[in-house]
């Protein structure tokens, strides 16, 4: 089962830095992400190198995504944003942890002239709660190849929660690939997010993309009330992610 809160860190090297896609992933799988999980807990910050925090206990484990277009929900504008780091944590607002705050450094020796990782990147990042483990065949917490996000804004929450429980996630279990779904709430606002976000937040595990567009998933999103689940939602973000790296699973 997933931890009870989620950090959402969406990023990409900020545009006129000097910094490109290749580096930035280096630093996030050879400094941040490897060495904030060392030991599966560590000090789940978003934007520093943490060499010597390899003993605090904040995030429990963490996954690197790249946005991937490939599918039939995706939007016909890309998000500037194309790096997605999801660390599970058993705090509900770990950028305030005292782990966080005394011990983190915000640079990295991959930048140029000694700048901090906020002159080059580029952040959004959210608070999530768990709000159900949806996990039929018991597959636990592995890090999935492919995952797609939906975020939602519904007029009418309780009928979201029951559309998910009773109808959606059954059907989505049907698709080829298909492993499992965990969904959140959004919790308080981190130092980093942008905006109001929408409110709930869905993520489905899959092995991979070719099933979101078969007839399982036609008949999973044809359904009157998945019609009137979308349609009245104040806001759908259906992104789709491929994994880079994955640490602490």
């Amino acid at each position: 089962m997933p931890q009870k809160y989620m950090l959402w860190v969406n990023s990409r090297p900020k545009p006129g830095s000097g910094i490109h896609d290749d580096l930035w992933v280096k630093w996030y799988t050879e400094e941040h992400v490897r060495v904030t999980i060392v030991s599966i807990h560590a000090t789940c910050s978003q934007i520093i190198q943490v060499p010597d925090l390899v003993n605090s206990k904040t995030a429990v484990r963490a996954a690197m995504y790249r946005e991937s277009f490939d599918f039939a929900l995706a939007a016909k504008e890309h998000h500037p944003r194309r790096y997605l780091v999801l660390y599970q944590t058993d705090f509900e607002e770990c950028l305030k942890s005292k782990e966080y705050v005394n011990d983190v450094r915000h640079s990295s020796e991959k930048w140029p002239a000694d700048k901090v990782t906020a002159d080059v990147g580029d952040f959004n990042g959210r608070n999530y709660k768990l709000i159900q483990d949806y996990d039929p065949d018991g597959r636990g917490e592995t890090a999935p190849p492919f995952c797609v996000t939906v975020e939602m804004d519904p007029v009418d929450e309780a009928d979201l929660d029951k559309w998910y429980r009773e109808e959606h996630l059954d059907m989505l279990h049907k698709l080829p690939g298909y492993r499992r779904s965990s969904r959140y709430v959004i919790g308080p606002k981190a130092p980093l997010t942008e905006g109001d976000p929408p409110k709930y937040l869905a993520i489905h595990e899959v092995d991979g993309l070719t099933g979101l567009d078969g007839k399982e998933a036609e008949a999973a999103n044809s359904t009157p009330w998945t019609v009137k689940s979308i349609k009245e939602s104040k806001a759908f973000v259906a992104r789709a992610w491929e994994l880079v790296y994955s640490q602490g699973f």
